[in-house]
């Protein structure tokens, strides 16, 4: 699907302040199509997410939602206050640098991350991710563990301070403690971040912009699971 990535990574923003107001809500994950993705509200019905790729926006439908209150609720909600971090991501080719990405096709989930010193290349680490006991977003889990990866390898070459750079806002924020982690892949993942001493800042940038090392890292993602369909 084309703009699966796009969907689901707002799809699961979308899940993420839904459980927060107190909504029992997950994404369907048989619901995806090239534009769209359902997101489902235990005893509400769905709600539906459309997305522009010429416009780079989203929109989000009620009309399953026959409880017009509720409704109103839920927009209210979801569409408030939807500001996105506008840093472009700039390399600045000094110190410690690293680009995470995670890959999902084929039934396979895939992560990937690339460290850098000074501009140059340091390590390329990927591999696959087991997501049996995983019911949520395999690409987001793809994601969280190149994260944890990254930052194993850091730790093990005595690294003591990044620039990590992220396409997705759940890789901060469950990091930092901000979002509340409802998964298990979600609460692992705080849980490990917040062991860590790594210094690292975050740095947000815009998925398939034409960022070189995003584009490498998701090629980098992508090529295990091609490598496995070989």
């Amino acid at each position: 699907m084309k703009y699966r990535k796009e969907l689901e990574e707002r799809a699961w923003v979308l899940v993420e302040r839904l459980l927060l107001a107190g909504y029992r809500a997950t994404v369907d994950d048989d619901s995806f199509r090239d534009y769209s993705v359902r997101v489902e509200l235990e005893g509400l019905g769905g709600i539906s997410l459309f997305y522009s790729p010429k416009k780079s926006t989203f929109k989000v439908t009620y009309q399953e939602i026959k409880d017009k209150a509720a409704a109103k609720e839920l927009k209210r909600i979801l569409e408030l206050g939807f500001a996105e971090e506008n840093t472009d991501g700039t390399y600045i080719n000094k110190g410690f640098e690293v680009d995470v990405d995670g890959s999902c096709f084929n039934e396979l989930t895939s992560y990937a991350a690339i460290v850098r010193k000074d501009g140059k290349v340091l390590k390329e680490i990927s591999g696959l991710v087991n997501t049996e006991r995983i019911k949520s977003s395999r690409q987001i889990t793809g994601e969280i563990k190149a994260v944890i990866e990254a930052v194993k390898f850091c730790n093990a070459e005595g690294i003591g301070e990044i620039r990590l750079y992220y396409d997705y806002n759940g890789l901060k924020y469950w990091a930092l403690g901000q979002w509340k982690a409802n998964i298990l892949s979600t609460k692992y993942y705080r849980d490990f971040m917040k062991k860590q001493t790594i210094k690292i800042e975050w740095v947000k940038i815009s998925s398939h912009t034409g960022v070189y090392w995003n584009e490498k890292v998701d090629r980098l993602a992508k090529s295990v699971i091609e490598g496995k369909g070989k």
